[in-house]
């Protein structure tokens, strides 16, 4: 899916970057990162068939909120929010108290 703009990351290794102890699953790796609501993970279990996972659930993704993960400094969390023109692009995102 060239036109869209998404990446893969190998999640067994990203602790070493991170400075983070070696995660234990892919939900356990997603829990570090800066903002809850993307840490969400698809994978195909069978022929168009597929799992969604969330460290956080979904709740407050679908309630438009963007929220810090206290894993991670404010800074990185506020610094990904503007370098991704998360509000300007979703005018209807807020960032979460």
């Amino acid at each position: 899916m060239p036109e869209l703009n998404w990446q893969v990351r190998n999640q067994a290794q990203m602790h070493q970057r991170n400075g983070d102890e070696p995660y234990q699953s892919s939900v356990d790796a997603m829990s570090y990162w800066p903002e809850k609501e993307t840490a969400v993970g698809v994978r195909q279990t069978a022929m168009n068939q597929y799992e969604v996972v969330s460290a956080f659930g979904f709740e407050s993704l679908f309630g438009y909120c963007v929220t810090h993960n206290p894993k991670r400094s404010r800074a990185t969390f506020e610094n990904r929010v503007n370098s991704k023109g998360w509000l300007v692009r979703w005018p209807s995102l807020r960032i979460a108290p």
